[in-house]
């Protein structure tokens, strides 16, 4: 006797589907699993571009090792016990400026996205004017606002704040908009059985509205952190002591091409900080679940 063959589900009044290899309850939504013929077409093409992409990667690295730029000589540079405690001093730097826009973005953007959702239509129509200006004002702008406007009124701002409080002016505003979608997404029955019990907007904003939307939207704010820590490298307008910036000082200094080890190696610190950002991230995600 045969093996039985798996059904698949179908849709109602038509004969279920006794295609062999399919598991059972499995419905095909987008388009039926390819057969032998397909699947070695598939097997071919993803070959074929594996090959190309590795041909082009070796093009490039011979490229790059014809013109001198693989040379130990020039990475070996950023071996050296002061390159490398002044690039963890630029780390640091980094690390400072973003954690200070992340600890007064936030509660900044909360409490903007909170009085976006006030009765007043005044109050309304004024914070939803400046969130709009802010998340259409690009940031560069801002920085250079800050550098070479604001000390034309007399008020000279340390470096890092110059580059911190325009990071905090737009991040503030994404902000307002997440907690105010998540304070939207909540089912409005719970804002009608609070009035019910006689709480005023303010204690159903405080006591059950807001701490239900900061809890969904946490896994956002740290991966806004990612963005955050990204905006940081606009330090080098300001000459604050951040990666990017001690990056152009290092290769100023080196007095030979150092250009490409030195944003490889900086781009790869960004890419260790953000992978740790992004991967708590997920954690936490899945853990409000």
């Amino acid at each position: 006797m045969s093996a039985p063959t798996a059904i698949t589900a179908s849709a109602p009044g038509k004969a279920p589907s006794t295609r062999r290899g399919r598991a059972a309850g499995e419905t095909p939504l987008l388009f039926d699993a390819p057969g032998p013929r397909g699947r070695a077409r598939i097997m071919i093409a993803s070959l074929a571009v594996t090959a190309l992409v590795i041909a082009a990667v070796a093009m490039g690295l011979h490229q790059l090792s014809t013109s001198g730029q693989l040379d130990y000589a020039k990475w070996r540079y950023f071996l050296g016990q002061s390159i490398v405690d002044y690039l963890g001093t630029a780390v640091l730097d980094t690390l400072r400026a973003a954690g200070i826009a992340a600890v007064l973005s936030f509660p900044i953007g909360i409490a903007l996205g909170w009085a976006r959702m006030a009765r007043s239509a005044p109050l309304r129509g004024a914070v939803g004017l400046w969130i709009d200006a802010m998340r259409a004002i690009p940031m560069l702008l801002l920085v250079y606002f800050f550098l070479l406007a604001v000390p034309n009124w007399g008020l000279t701002l340390p470096s890092m704040w110059m580059l911190v409080v325009p990071i905090i002016m737009c991040t503030s505003a994404t902000t307002a908009e997440v907690f105010r979608s998540g304070v939207r997404s909540l089912d409005a029955g719970q804002s009608e059985a609070a009035a019910a019990l006689g709480l005023s907007a303010g204690q159903t904003m405080r006591l059950i509205l807001a701490p239900q939307a900061l809890r969904l939207m946490l896994p956002t704010l740290i991966t806004q952190m990612v963005t955050i820590l990204k905006d940081t490298s606009l330090g080098y307008v300001v000459a604050y002591g951040e990666l990017m910036y001690a990056t152009k000082v290092l290769t100023n200094a080196a007095g030979f091409d150092v250009y490409l080890p030195a944003y490889v190696i900086v781009a790869l610190i960004y890419v260790v900080i953000n992978w740790a950002l992004s991967a708590a991230a997920r954690r936490i995600e899945a853990r409000s679940r």
